[in-house]
Order: structure tokens, then sequence, then C-alpha cells
């Protein structure tokens, strides 16, 4: 049975959107706090960042390439948490719907499997579903974001897709403040930019296909 929401959130320099997401999870925290956690991954030189989560959990580690780095820092993030369902959050998420972790584990506890991908409205659900899957998933594959690609929800949500297993909790809102109002200038300005549509070109329909046919064997009939 599934039980706790780890959101896996990286960060860098955005103080004020940490603060609204913190606030949010704040008010949404009906029975929250026992089914999910909140874990970040700041930059070892963003002190004013890892000063503001200061008795949080928070990796904190080296700059790497930045936003190209982001697969790495995700998969930091999913192996450092404690929770058996594993989100990939965003520091400008917002959560809206009360007890929206009981929602996703509900539907996570559908497939006792553990191959699974469960979505939410983001107002922006084609692009940015915050995808949850198990941590089962995760550590079959060797880690929760294929290094080789950029949009790991996206690729989350082919994989369970091609398997017949993902959800969509239209009921359940995370708002994404990128998709669903402001662009979002890390990614604008950032090295992801330029580096993330040729990655995704060229390896995603691949790794896609590769993570299928290792998750195929987990799937109960």
């Amino acid at each position: 049975m599934f039980t706790k929401v780890s959101v896996l959130i990286p960060t860098r320099h955005r103080i004020e959107r940490l603060r609204t997401l913190l606030a949010s999870y704040e008010r949404t925290a009906q029975g929250v706090e026992q089914s999910s956690e909140l874990v970040f991954r700041a930059d070892d030189d963003d002190v004013e960042t890892l000063r503001f989560l200061e008795g949080r959990h928070v990796i904190a580690g080296p700059r790497l390439k930045g936003y190209e780095s982001l697969p790495q820092f995700f998969n930091e993030l999913a192996f450092a948490a404690s929770g058996d369902t594993l989100m990939l959050g965003n520091d400008d998420m917002v959560f809206v719907t009360q007890g929206w972790a009981a929602r996703i584990l509900e539907a996570a506890n559908r497939f006792p499997d553990g191959v699974f991908n469960v979505g939410v409205r983001t107002h922006n659900e084609t692009h940015f579903p915050f995808s949850t899957v198990s941590r089962r998933v995760a550590e079959h594959l060797g880690f929760l974001y294929d290094p080789r690609i950029f949009w790991g929800d996206i690729f989350l949500r082919d994989v369970m897709g091609a398997l017949g297993r993902n959800v969509m909790l239209d009921d359940v809102e995370i708002q994404h403040v990128w998709a669903g109002n402001d662009p979002d200038q890390t990614f604008l300005q950032g090295e992801g930019a330029r580096r993330a549509p040729g990655n995704w070109m060229t390896h995603h329909a691949q790794a896609v296909e590769e993570a299928v046919e290792r998750l195929r064997g987990l799937v109960s009939q």
C-alpha cells in the first residue's frame, strides 16, 4: 500500500516562489503532513535559499551545469526522499486542492504492482502534469529521470501511457506558474532552453521504448 508522496523540488534563487509554494502547501495540508513531504535540491553556493529552507529536507550540492543538470538533480532527490511515491515538482508550483496527497495515493493504490503515473491539473497538463510514479519504478530503472532527455514528467507520462497506466486526476489542482501564468525565466534565460529541444528530439522516443521494455515485467496481469 502506498502511503506517502515525496514532492521533489530543485530550486535556485527564487525565494518568493518558494514562499508562495510553502504557504500553499500549508493551506492544503489537511492530513498531508503524514502523507507527503517536500524535498528540495539547492546549489551549495546559493546561501540565501539554503538559509530560507533551513530546518526543511534539503540536499545541497554543486551547481554542475545548472538547468542542464536537472535530470541529475531530480535523481538525487528521488533517492534521498522517504516517500514510496515520487512527484516531479517545481519551485513555481502552487497547491490548490485540499487533501491532494490523499487523492494521489488513492489513485496509486489501484496499482499494487507500482506501475503507474498519476497526473493532476496544472492548466497545461499536456506538457507539465507533475508526474507521480512509485519508488519501485525508479529503483527498477535505476533513475527517475532518464539523463539523456530533458522533460522527465513527459517522459514518465509517455512510458506509462504505453503500458496503459496513466491516470489523470481532473479534480486535483496543483498550479504550475510557468504553465498557467508567467514565463519561467530560469528556463528562458538558462542553458536548458538551448539544450533541451535537441535532447527531446534525439533521445526521447528511444528512452521511452527502453523504459517500457524494462518495466513490462513488473506489470501485473
